[in-house]
């Protein structure tokens, strides 16, 4: 055989077998080419099976991620330059108690909410934020264990943040608001002044999953005295403030200057 007509075969033979979603046998495979033995079990491991999906009883099934290689150059590519498809195996993990805050501000904020709360992401900045809670309501919220010493105590507790506070994402929406009484279009027309302003807003959403509701008590805790004060710090001036609670409550929080 040509230098790459081994190669040849097994797509058409993986492309087939994508299309058609039929199991096979890793003798199927083998049976068209030229290599066997121990030259197959290399070319298998190294540059086949990260494009199947076992499943059982020794057959297999070719996998989505064959997919994005379904041209021959660049499953070709592939092959010969020895490169090694990540191949995952992915536990599903099921939570049925969720906490999900979003904020809706003007996209002016973006930037100056970003540095904020880019910097709750550092040990130094929250253990600071940590010292303005009272240390009663810190100990009511996250107890501590017995003989714990401040040390282990404030290690602990770094822990735990570490490990729920990972990120957030922010995207835009566009929207159109009434910026005046309702009125009809002739006085909309003599008044001179916007009456419907556009208007792209910033929404910042945090997704916290939870193993308890204890868990989810805590978790609320901290994003409020870490995360929900900081946003207010930082949007100060503006005339409402809006969050969007949904998961374990379905809330809406506003935070409006008071008159």
């Amino acid at each position: 055989m040509g230098s790459d007509e081994n190669q040849r075969k097994v797509f058409d033979f993986f492309f087939e077998h994508l299309e058609s979603k039929e199991s096979f046998e890793k003798a199927d495979v083998e049976a068209v080419t030229s290599w066997h033995g121990q030259t197959f079990g290399t070319y298998w491991s190294k540059q086949l099976q990260p494009f199947v999906i076992e499943t059982g009883s020794g057959r297999f099934r070719v996998s989505e991620a064959f997919r994005r290689y379904s041209a021959w150059d660049k499953f070709r590519q592939h092959v010969t330059q020895m490169r090694r498809l990540a191949s995952t195996d992915y536990e599903h993990l099921q939570y049925e108690l969720v906490r999900v805050y979003e904020f809706f501000m003007p996209l002016t904020n973006e930037g100056h909410l970003r540095v904020a709360l880019d910097a709750l992401f550092y040990r130094d900045t929250v253990e600071a934020r940590l010292k303005t809670i009272e240390p009663g309501d810190l100990a009511s919220a996250f107890p501590r264990n017995s003989g714990e010493l401040d040390a282990e105590y404030g290690a602990r507790l770094s822990s735990w943040i570490s490990q729920r506070f990972g990120g957030y994402s922010i995207y835009h929406v566009s929207g159109r608001f009434r910026a005046q009484p309702l009125a009809t279009r002739a006085e909309v027309g003599l008044g001179g002044s916007r009456y419907l302003v556009d208007e792209t807003t910033a929404v910042t959403r945090f997704i916290f999953p939870c193993k308890t509701t204890t868990e989810a008590e805590q978790v609320d805790f901290f994003f409020d005295k870490l995360f929900v004060r900081a946003i207010i710090e930082v949007v100060n001036g503006e005339d409402e403030i809006w969050m969007v609670e949904t998961g374990m409550k379905n809330r809406l929080h506003i935070w409006r200057v008071a008159s």
